[in-house]
């Protein structure tokens, strides 16, 4: 498991905050690059937040800003695209479209893709909503990658929302305050050593197959959440976050894992060989999650995730699991598919509502079962 960096990174201060996203004084050039060149046309850019404008030299340009970048890419027809990004705080909203792209920093403690919107914040000039009426954004994640972009792939960058949730919760000025780094929605989409910064709906992980390996996850309310048919988290640190409950001397929950909306006939979340880890203080707790069903989806909704041999040094009690509920009724964790199978540490316990799988039903809890016949492999 190659976890401990994320956590060093983290003490060190590369969290939601003023410093969230360090940037070099000076620096350093992106690293010669070895990728898989099997597309006979392959478009290459850069984007250096350094840049004052657009520059051309020889096949590669170089561009200040993550949009112009993908905006000129998609004005080329090639059969694969390769943004690199050098290192920096490439502060805008993102939405990709283009299949077969690789993007790639350097590190993804200094390159980073921050906003700030939550689903509540007041429509900004040039803003749309689907109804046409509202006033407040729909789309809040600082990046959306959508099903156009097909086989996306991410390397060594840090997906970020720095919207002041607790403030809001605490003064009560928005009701909304779900912020996403990212919504995915891309089929075959992977993510390697990238980390995704936020606190309610950091990763909206809704459909199509994904895959993430080594990357690190934080959050604290339903953090990880969604309806994609499959998705693997391997060798990944997911960070519960701290958050404000009543200072009574009782334990209270302080968020959720996971709230997946996963429908009957697809396999939904995999965290295998995870190390689940957290700054919630005793008496507090987390929870694994709970089955989201969203109102809207009028098809069978059974939520599903499940932490395979992971390493859980969250607090999390005998009862992990928790009820959701909708207009139409409560969902409950024993009428999804909810489970844990040979996990360890001080929050791997059994009893309660934790259920086991055996080790039959383990066979089909493997990253290869999840994904079928999309083998993942890292581009760049």
């Amino acid at each position: 498991m190659n976890t401990g960096k994320w956590t060093a990174a983290v003490m060190a201060g590369l969290m939601l905050g003023p410093a969230m996203c360090l940037t070099p004084a000076m620096p350093g050039e992106v690293p010669a690059l070895s990728v898989a060149q099997a597309a006979e046309r392959q478009v290459t850019a850069v984007v250096d937040s350094r840049v004052k404008k657009v520059v051309k030299k020889r096949h590669v340009t170089t561009y200040p800003s993550i949009r112009q970048a993908l905006a000129g890419m998609a004005g080329q027809k090639a059969d694969s695209y390769l943004l690199q990004l050098k290192p920096g705080t490439y502060r805008e909203k993102v939405t990709i479209a283009l299949p077969n792209l690789t993007m790639i920093g350097e590190d993804a403690a200094t390159t980073c893709i921050v906003w700030n919107d939550a689903e509540g914040t007041p429509l900004r000039p040039g803003d749309t909503h689907p109804s046409g009426k509202a006033t407040y954004t729909m789309e809040c994640a600082t990046v959306k990658i959508t099903s156009a972009a097909k086989n996306f792939q991410a390397v060594n960058l840090t997906f970020a929302n720095d919207f002041p949730t607790e403030a809001r919760r605490a003064d009560k000025t928005m009701k909304a305050v779900q912020a996403f780094a990212v919504t995915d929605e891309a089929d075959r989409s992977s993510f390697y050593q990238c980390r995704f910064l936020g606190r309610q709906d950091t990763l909206y992980a809704n459909a199509g197959r994904q895959y993430y390996r080594d990357c690190y996850i934080e959050g604290d309310v339903d953090f990880i959440f969604g309806q994609a048919p499959a998705a693997v988290f391997e060798s990944c640190e997911i960070r519960s976050l701290a958050r404000a409950v009543k200072q009574d001397g009782k334990a209270h929950s302080m968020g959720y894992v996971t709230a997946p909306s996963t429908l009957a006939q697809d396999k939904g979340y995999l965290f295998y060989r995870c190390h689940l880890t957290s700054d919630i203080p005793a008496p507090h707790y987390a929870m694994l999650g709970r089955p989201w069903h969203p109102s809207s989806e009028q098809r069978e909704v059974s939520s599903a995730a499940a932490f395979r041999e992971c390493q859980i040094d969250t607090p999390i009690k005998e009862k992990a699991w928790n009820s959701m509920k909708n207009k139409y009724g409560v969902f409950q964790p024993e009428d999804n598919r909810l489970y844990e199978y040979r996990n360890t540490g001080r929050g791997a316990l059994t009893g309660g509502n934790r259920r086991q799988l055996t080790d039959a039903e383990a066979e089909q809890f493997t990253p290869a079962a999840f994904l079928g016949d999309w083998k993942p492999a890292r581009r760049a």
